[in-house]
């Protein structure tokens, strides 16, 4: 069986174009990332030998006080690991370097992302419309928390400009993350069936209390029993793609509401004029009204960050979240300014390079999983990693650092670990810190637990964000509309300015994204 998968890999890997480097790249990624799976499956083999005699230490934790943490054990490799390993080094970085850009010293401008924050230039009407009705916005479920939060941010925009009530949609956690369901949904993605929880208290999603003092918001229930169980209309807005549809048919599912008409409009400015006067919905037209965005529904970003700037003095996370991730920057970082670092990216990335992906996808996350790789097995990539990270402090003359990244990336939380010893927390501080001043039933799924990461880094004093991430994006929007303004590239910062890698640009709302079209002169 072993063989015959060897081999249908390497029937897949001859089957791509030899004379197009975009495709080369993707059958080495491809390559790399079986042979690296072969590698770490003999190691966890040599290590399981070695633990059951008593050669071999295990994994030391992170200790509560990381000070002086313990450098990562070696572990011994069979004559397989250690041919795969000498396979892998010299390909990791193949081809001629590209050059890095000079580096410049000190506190920098911030990059452009697209979007202005001037927002009084702007000078926004005050919405004409007061209604009686409720707006709805429809999730994509096939999405993760932070796509369907993305959304619902929108839908509290489209409310408050069509003076309706905003209903706070059911949300579900992450489909990937195991969190145990206390109310199981079956939710397929893809091939995959996954039980998923679902979300039905608004106030586990925002503060409901404070977004109230702003504007009319409604849970999901109390929507549902004024509407009869019905929406009198859902608007498709823009072009939406088809394999979302799947996503939309499930949270119907979810929400369990009967759909009487559909309306669809080319632009948002259909139902919403820029005046903010009345659109093709009249004010107490369809008291019960849903709403679905697609591509295209919204492309006037500075009005749309403007507009929300407004609603962001009230829009928040639950209190509990905050009020604990101020604790945590209070009591365990000891209140010091810090950088925020989000990594997205661990093995689960490299996906993106393969044959099967879209060649623009391939193209966008080519540099990316060549430092995903780097990072595994290649102690000049890990080397320069570190380096620039402390040249990015250095530049703002910061020490600490909060990384927020997937819990599966191991062995760069060890790197982040070993070299900012004292200086460096992650998730398992904030779990333990929870623990012990919440109790064990705080933190018991990943919903929350983003919420928590995501206003940690909210509160940096500089946020390093992953371009092509919805995770980044909220934190970004989060800053942004409250002019915070210090913030960059993850990717930009440790690639040295080569160029290669997607640029960090503002994702909201919806709309036609060309990661870097959208900004004149930039080419990605």
């Amino acid at each position: 069986m072993e063989s015959q998968t060897r081999q249908d890999k390497i029937i897949e890997i001859k089957s791509v174009k030899e004379d197009d480097p975009i495709d080369q790249h993707s059958k080495q990624i491809q390559d790399l990332h079986f042979q690296l799976q072969q590698l770490k499956q003999e190691q966890e083999i040599q290590k399981s030998k070695a633990e059951a005699a008593a050669v071999q230490p295990p994994i030391v934790a992170v200790p509560e006080n990381p000070a002086a943490p313990p450098a990562a054990p070696k572990q011994k490799q069979g004559k397989n690991a250690a041919k795969n390993a000498a396979k892998l080094a010299p390909k990791a970085l193949e081809g001629p370097e590209k050059p890095a850009a000079p580096r410049v010293r000190g506190p920098q401008v911030s990059p452009d992302l697209g979007v202005s924050t001037n927002f009084d230039k702007l000078k926004l009407p005050e919405p004409k419309l007061k209604s009686k009705g409720y707006l709805l916005p429809m999730l994509y479920f096939d999405m993760g928390p932070n796509n369907l939060f993305r959304l619902f941010r929108q839908g509290v925009v489209t409310a408050y400009e069509m003076g309706r009530t905003v209903t706070v949609p059911v949300f579900h956690r992450h489909p990937r993350m195991g969190d145990a369901a206390e109310d199981p949904f079956v939710l397929p993605i893809f091939d995959t069936n996954y039980t998923v929880d679902l979300v039905w208290p608004p106030s586990e999603t925002v503060d409901v209390g404070s977004l109230k003092k702003f504007m009319k918001v409604a849970s999901m229930k109390e929507m549902k029993k004024e509407c009869n169980g019905k929406l009198d209309a859902v608007i498709k807005c823009g072009t939406i793609d088809a394999k979302r549809y799947d996503g939309i048919k499930h949270f119907q599912r979810a929400a369990d509401m009967k759909v009487l008409k559909e309306i669809e409009i080319a632009s948002y400015e259909e139902l919403v004029p820029n005046d903010l006067s009345e659109g093709i919905i009249a004010a107490n037209e369809y008291k019960c009204l849903g709403i679905v965005y697609g591509k295209k529904c919204l492309p006037d970003q500075d009005r749309w960050l403007a507009t929300f700037a407004k609603i962001s003095k009230y829009f928040w996370r639950p209190l509990p979240i905050r009020k604990f991730a101020m604790s945590f920057i209070e009591n365990v970082m000891e209140n010091r300014k810090f950088m925020a670092v989000h990594w997205r990216y661990e093995s689960d990335w490299l996906d993106m390079c393969k044959p099967s992906r879209p060649k623009g996808a391939r193209e966008r996350n080519r540099e990316i999983c060549r430092i995903t790789m780097g990072l595994t097995y290649d102690d000049e990539v890990r080397n320069n990693f570190i380096q620039a990270i402390k040249d990015k402090l250095a530049d703002y003359n910061l020490k600490t650092i909060f990384l927020a990244s997937p819990p599966n990336n191991i062995d760069l939380i060890r790197l982040f670990n070993q070299s900012f010893p004292g200086n460096f927390f992650y998730f398992d501080d904030v779990e333990k810190y929870a623990f012990k001043t919440e109790g064990e039933q705080f933190m018991t799924n990943n919903y929350k637990t983003s919420f928590i990461e995501q206003e940690i880094c909210f509160r940096s004093a500089l946020y390093l964000g992953a371009p092509l991430s919805s995770w980044t994006q909220t934190v970004l929007t989060d800053r942004l509309s409250r002019n915070i303004k210090q913030h960059d590239s993850v990717l930009k910062v440790v690639g040295e300015g080569r160029p290669g890698f997607p640029e960090l640009v503002f994702q909201f709302p919806e709309g036609n994204f060309n990661f870097g079209g959208m900004i004149p002169g930039k080419k990605v």
